[in-house]
């Protein structure tokens, strides 16, 4: 008996010890950058706006972030009037959403799955945008139809707004940054889990030369 327990406890001790690394593993591939190619400018100061992340797993129902749930409703409210100004621009609306398919990953949290209700846009966002983009990984651009996206279109200047400030939003401005888009954001239209978290951040986005809407 005791050998059987020995080796049940052995198994578990594994099995978490898996989870960990590759937990550890997922979020250094999550968090790097790309670099891209660099834009070749048209001249055409089309702009785009790019919304990130607002999704049912991170401020909509199924949430498991009580801050980002509590900031929700204003942030949404933001964010669908920004739309509507960018629809009266003619700016591309991109949407970008995430999804987790790392099965062990899923284990320990399973909101934002592929396939499931958490990985969908936030029902509460203005229906429509003009293009949907799915990513595995915090930076918007890598495994993406983005850069195409953004090429059809004749795009030179970012405008983002979403949640992280500290991570999937950063990440985004720098990948921009990289290919040599002008990027600005509108500080209304992003989210961190502390108001100084958000405030930190955007110090360093305009550090980094982005330009901040208020």
């Amino acid at each position: 008996m005791k050998k059987i327990l020995l080796r049940i406890l052995m198994a578990i001790g594994a099995f978490i010890l898996i989870l960990v690394i590759n937990l550890v593993l997922f979020n250094l591939t999550a968090s790097r950058i790309t670099e891209g190619v660099p834009i070749t400018a048209s001249g055409s100061d089309q702009s785009a706006l790019l919304v990130l992340d607002l999704q049912e797993g991170s401020t909509g129902e199924v949430s498991a972030n009580d801050s980002y749930k509590q900031q929700s409703q204003e942030l949404i409210m933001h964010v669908n009037q920004l739309v509507k100004e960018a629809r009266e621009k003619d700016w591309p609306v991109i949407y970008v959403r995430s999804e987790v398919v790392n099965p062990l990953i899923n284990i320990l949290n399973n909101t934002m799955a592929r396939g499931s209700e958490g990985a969908e846009i936030d029902r509460r966002l203005v229906p429509g945008p003009d293009y949907i983009v799915t990513k595995l990984k915090n930076d918007s651009f890598r495994g993406t139809e983005l850069d195409e996206i953004l090429e059809e279109n004749q795009v030179e200047r970012l405008v983002i707004v979403g949640l992280d400030a500290e991570h999937c939003v950063f990440s985004a401005i720098q990948a921009a940054l990289n290919r040599g888009y002008e990027v600005a954001a509108i500080p209304e239209g992003i989210i961190a889990v502390e108001e100084a978290d958000k405030i930190r951040m955007i110090g360093e986005y305009r550090a980094l030369g982005v330009e901040i809407i208020e």
